[in-house]
């Protein structure tokens, strides 16, 4: 009997922390410009469940945007490799170094910045990976081709980025 109210207890304190976590993620998310890929992104993560804090979500999106920006880089240096047409060569030598900056200054610093709690430097990394991105974008648009390569990454790492930013902006 002891056990079973035990069992019971844990059960209820489970869900509502649970309940706590998924309040904090749709709230959180509901101040974003983008609703839907906010809540999408953090319930893919198994941190946003136990998340105490919006820093935790914050981070979590960093890895998002890591994890895409990661995407797109690789898939430059590919297409880099495989003798892609000419006009597409400046803009992926361009879009290679954009991409470098996002992986190797943009997110280290947004990560450096919420774990030391100076949430405006964040917010400024945010805003560098989504201009980083949409200049990836922009350089493609520039050739006049009807196929860009790499919209879809460039999307969704400029959304990414601007819902990270809005993220941030609630710690400020």
């Amino acid at each position: 009997m002891k056990f079973l109210i035990f069992l019971m207890m844990f059960l209820a304190l489970v869900l509502v922390t649970n309940g706590n976590n998924n309040n904090l993620v749709e709230s959180t998310c509901k101040n974003t410009p983008n609703y839907e890929l906010c809540l999408k992104t953090l319930s893919s993560d198994k941190r946003s469940e136990t998340a105490g804090d919006v820093t935790t979500l914050a981070l979590i999106m960093v890895d998002a945007i890591k994890s895409k920006a990661n995407q797109a880089a690789n898939t430059i240096s590919k297409l880099r490799q495989s003798n892609p047409p000419l006009a597409w060569k400046d803009p992926l030598k361009k879009c290679a170094f954009s991409y470098k900056v996002i992986l190797t200054v943009s997110m280290p610093e947004a990560i450096e910045a919420l774990t030391k709690g100076n949430p405006k430097f964040a917010e400024d990394a945010m805003v560098g990976s989504s201009g980083d991105a949409q200049e990836c974008e922009e350089y493609f648009k520039a050739t006049t081709t009807k196929y860009l390569p790499l919209s879809k990454l460039n999307i969704v790492v400029h959304e990414l980025s601007d819902v990270g930013r809005a993220i941030v902006r609630n710690l400020l």
